[in-house]
């Protein structure tokens, strides 16, 4: 847990990076860095929902199941990564931000659990 810790620790000091966890594929926060306004139930159980939803339409479509959901609006993104079988990995963050460093710790925290 303390390698979590860590990268999630370091996904915040990537300037741009508003918030960042790891919540559960069915929607309970493992580890979270959110804003003070922000409820970390409510985050991780709409991230799980999305995830899950998209999950359902990939499916549905007969295609494979997606590893990432990314959603964008003027100046600001969230994206959504499986962390191994079980958890989500979430980041939201500034269109500004360093995409290249965010992804390589996403695949660091992927590899804590296994796979991303």
């Amino acid at each position: 847990m303390n390698e979590i810790i860590t990268l999630l620790d370091q996904l915040m000091n990537v300037d741009g990076v508003l918030g960042c966890g790891v919540v559960t594929r069915d929607g309970r926060p493992v580890e979270m860095r959110l804003p003070d306004r922000m409820n970390q139930e409510t985050v991780a159980i709409m991230c799980a929902t999305v995830f899950g939803g998209s999950t359902t339409l990939h499916t549905e479509a007969g295609k494979s199941t997606p590893t990432s959901i990314k959603t964008k609006t003027d100046g600001y993104r969230t994206e959504i990564y499986q962390c191994g079988r079980r958890s989500l990995a979430i980041i939201m963050q500034e269109e500004k931000s360093d995409r290249d460093e965010v992804k390589k710790i996403v695949q660091m925290l992927g590899s804590e659990f296994g796979s991303i």
